[in-house]
């Protein structure tokens, strides 16, 4: 890596490029931050916003209220989530629509200029909206803005660890993949919004960078993370040809207004109101992902482990309006979505738990803020519907302009000098080991997300968990330190990213198999075939995780009360 680092200085660092990180850059900048935004991949153009298909929840319908949001979404969560974050969310996101509407993104409008709202699953009123052009409709606009408004954009940087001084968190470092430079960044406050762990699965519709940087981050910083054993699994994503695996058909497709398509056996036997009497396919994603696979276990699924999503008596004007980008992207692909039915079955799509933050999205480390999907607390054990975009931007938003606070009264940070140079001996040591006698990145990898897949994937029990717990220590004392890279170079080394976000990954997948066997009941997405009903006399609690000399602890916390419910 050379004997010269770089070093970048700012008032606030976010972490991540994504809408989470966009917004916090932006809501710092907007309060006269010097903001520096670091990104692994491409700001805008990596990561899951730009594969969102574009649903978001904000009340805006005479008959719908922040209230009735925050209702649904503590239900949703089985009551885990805390009610003021939830409250935070919900109640911002009428004005963070408006404001992303101010910065260039395009909603879908009815004849008289009101956004067109529809009913998700899983809730009771009109409330999402839907964003033109999917993820990137979002996105782009987003990093415009953040161009025009001065925000340092910094891509191809991987932070690898948070750097602290005597008052808390005084920046980070971490490898310039485009230069192969070490670099020391020093800010007064740092917001993580790196987004989740689903890469830890075989079967993801996620991005591929989702590989659980921020919530290793924090760990190892000290910070507490909770809810990490709720991965939320998409109930529908294709199977189906390999060249697709991982696209997932939105649950929209379901809806009335497009001609409501249906969810069939491998018979083409419809079978979702077995499981849900009352919503059928519009239930929430947990009883539909587990419904998926007790069809398949019963013997009733497809040739490939699946069940199938049969559109052909759906509207095809109004779908393909509804979805056009996805639409396009599967006829280029040689799938027609009206003439056949598509293969499908549940793919890990979403990490529910994360950083401990509060209603002003700050850590328990002074000088670090948290926001999206890397943070816990707001969906508990299970996320309802278009929440996901409903939280990135409230919770940025939020995270930017308190961590522009803090950074402003804050002296200029200290940092330990010795952090840096010892995550920088890490990184070093790794690159100069011989690849003859090292194993391969990328084998070890499969070989953790079939382990993840096989034994803490949808449906768990004791002996699985703790035969996981047994491999994944393997993995991290024994396999790890026997990688070595084919590539020495520095210059867009992507072997050693892969390398670097498996040891995360290593680090998230002990936190969500550990609290998976530490909760003996099932709750949400979280099911224990040994403990397979709902205990809220002894569970009904987060379980908050810390580090301890690099071990795993979990330790129960009631959900705290406030006027009669949780927060």
């Amino acid at each position: 890596m050379g004997d010269q680092g770089d070093r970048i200085q700012a008032e606030v660092l976010v972490v991540g490029g994504g809408v989470a990180g966009l917004t916090a850059a932006l809501s710092a900048r907007k309060r006269g931050a010097r903001v520096l935004l670091v990104c692994k991949g491409s700001t805008g153009r990596s990561g899951n916003t730009p594969m969102a298909e574009g649903a978001i929840q904000a009340c805006f319908q005479p008959d719908d209220d922040p209230g009735q949001h925050v209702r649904e979404t503590l239900a949703s969560g089985r009551n885990l989530g805390h009610r003021k974050l939830v409250a935070a969310m919900a109640e911002r996101a009428p004005a963070c629509v408006k404001e992303l509407e101010d910065l260039g993104v395009e909603f879908r409008k009815e004849e008289d200029g009101s956004f067109f709202q529809y009913v998700s699953a899983g809730i009771t009123a009109r409330r999402s909206l839907w964003i033109m052009g999917g993820g990137p409709g979002l996105s782009l606009p987003l990093l415009r803005a953040a161009q025009n408004r001065g925000v340092n954009l910094v891509d191809d940087l991987m932070v690898t660890r948070l750097l602290t001084g005597t008052a808390g968190v005084a920046g980070a470092c971490g490898i310039n993949l485009r230069t192969g430079v070490f670099t020391v960044l020093e800010a007064g406050a740092v917001v993580l919004a790196t987004g989740g762990n689903e890469v830890l699965y075989s079967l993801s519709d996620a991005s591929l960078d989702s590989t659980g940087d921020g919530t290793a981050l924090a760990w190892h910083a000290g910070a507490e993370l909770l809810d990490m054993e709720f991965i939320q699994f998409f109930p529908h994503s294709l199977v189906h040809p390999e060249s697709l695996r991982g696209v997932i058909i939105p649950e929209e497709v379901y809806f009335p207004e497009f001609g409501g398509g249906r969810l069939t056996d491998g018979t083409g036997a419809p079978f979702a109101h077995r499981y849900d009497p009352e919503r059928g396919e519009l239930t929430t994603r947990d009883v539909l992902a587990r419904g998926i696979l007790a069809e398949v276990a019963a013997g009733r699924g497809s040739a490939r482990g699946g069940v199938f999503i049969d559109l052909r008596s759906c509207r095809r004007e109004q779908l393909v309006e509804m979805i056009p980008a996805l639409y396009r992207y599967l006829l280029a692909n040689g799938v027609d979505v009206f003439a056949q039915p598509l293969e499908v079955a549940p793919s890990a799509h979403y990490q529910c738990g994360g950083i401990r933050i509060n209603e002003r999205a700050e850590t328990c480390i002074g000088g670090l803020f948290a926001a999206g999907e890397c943070t816990g607390g707001i969906d508990g054990a299970n996320r309802l519907a278009s929440n996901a975009l409903a939280e990135g931007v409230s919770f940025g938003t939020i995270a930017g302009e308190n961590a522009a606070c803090y950074a402003f009264a804050r002296e200029r940070p200290d940092q330990d000098p010795a952090q840096a140079g010892l995550e920088r001996a890490r990184i070093a040591e790794v690159m100069d080991r011989r690849h003859d006698a090292g194993l391969d990145v990328l084998e070890v990898k499969r070989e953790l997300q079939a382990m993840m897949s096989d034994q803490v994937g949808l449906v768990r029990c004791s002996t699985g968990l703790v035969e996981a717990l047994v491999g994944l220590e393997k993995i991290r004392d024994d396999m790890l330190g026997r990688m070595a890279l084919q590539h020495r170079g520095g210059r867009y080394n992507l072997e050693l990213m892969e390398y670097l976000e498996l040891c995360n990954l290593v680090d998230n997948a002990r936190m969500v198999a550990s609290a998976a066997l530490a909760r003996r009941e099932s709750r949400g997405c979280h099911f224990r075939s040994d403990f397979p009903e709902e205990d809220d006399a002894a569970w009904r609690r987060n379980l908050v995780i810390t580090n301890r000399d690099e071990q795993v602890v979990i330790t129960g916390v009631g959900i705290p009360v406030c006027d009669g419910g949780p927060l």
